[in-house]
């Protein structure tokens, strides 16, 4: 079952660099996910791996939880050189089966074994960016207890899907709520925003940051992966409930909790039918809002350590 663990950006940096990872850890993002497969060229691949121990310290610093996105064609290697203590996942692209899913948290069990880490801490993003990927997307969801999240990833699907003129990628907008879907079938927290042409999607200036991470949070995402700094802030803001969201929900629980109290099982509120349905879901905004609030609290306070 989905929890309240706050993972709104997902900051990608390349792992063979010490200078971006220590502005990724000082961007006040949620997630710094540590890459070994998109931005690291083949021949620094190994030294890249030597440095994951520290750049996970680094990376954690400020308060950020540490992911590394790995490749399945170099699962063995890349995961071996991933699993430390402070690690709180990876991400692994490319997904196609559930066996390959299953593949790593196999792997990752031994690996908690021998580096000490509680066993089945580790958790698993998936990334089903291909056609076949989304295809299995409810096998792939439901291959391991391990896996958090399920995200898309739009670049590859360009090649696999192709957009259309406009710049929108065909079929993007029933992909994204079938992501959704899957996910929250499965238990799992649903990843990505809602970009829209010309907007470059994790290369997107602040602002279309921003509008996207809303639009996505309003079709049921909770989080969004970007490539700059500059994109952590809009996407923890889009992520987070409005003030006068929580204020709307409040009414609509108190409305209800009144009517109740006179026997009243549906009432209407402005130009809303509201019943137990609809305060459940109040209530879970509210309770995302106060979630993000103590995400930020934590933050503040490991930057003020970081800094002392």
């Amino acid at each position: 079952m989905l929890s309240q663990i706050v993972r709104r950006s997902w900051l990608l940096v390349p792992v063979d660099d010490t200078a971006p990872v220590g502005e990724a850890a000082a961007s006040a993002a949620d997630v710094v996910v540590l890459d070994l497969m998109e931005f690291v060229p083949e021949q620094a691949k190994p030294a890249a791996r030597e440095r994951l121990p520290e750049a996970i310290g680094l990376a954690a610093r400020h308060g950020a939880e540490v992911f590394v996105q790995v490749d399945k064609e170099l699962l063995y290697a890349d995961l071996k050189a991933a699993v430390w203590p402070g690690l709180s996942g990876i991400v692994l692209p490319r997904l196609e089966s559930a066996a390959e899913l299953a593949e790593a948290d196999a792997l990752l069990w031994q690996l908690e074994e021998q580096r000490g880490v509680r066993p089945g801490a580790l958790q698993i993003v998936g990334v089903v960016d291909t056609a076949k990927g989304n295809y299995r997307a409810m096998d792939i969801a439901r291959a391991s207890p391990r896996l958090w999240g399920l995200s898309l990833g739009r670049a590859d699907l360009v090649m696999d899907l192709r957009p259309e003129p406009s710049g929108e990628i065909h079929l993007m907008p029933y992909l994204m709520q079938r992501l959704i879907t899957v996910a929250n079938a499965a238990g799992v927290a649903p990843l990505g925003a809602w970009w829209r042409a010309p907007a470059r999607g994790m290369l997107a200036p602040p602002d279309d940051t921003y509008q996207a991470a809303v639009r996505g949070r309003h079709i049921g995402f909770k989080g969004a992966l970007c490539v700059r700094p500059h994109q952590v802030e809009p996407l923890n803001r889009g992520f987070t409930p409005l003030s006068s969201e929580l204020e709307a929900a409040r009414e609509v629980i108190a409305a209800y909790e009144a009517a109740a109290d006179n026997g009243t099982a549906v009432i209407r509120v402005q130009d809303r039918i509201v019943d137990v349905a609809t305060v459940a879901q109040a209530r879970q905004l509210l309770s995302v809002a106060e979630a993000c609030a103590q995400r930020d609290a934590a933050k503040t306070q490991a930057r003020q350590r970081a800094i002392a």
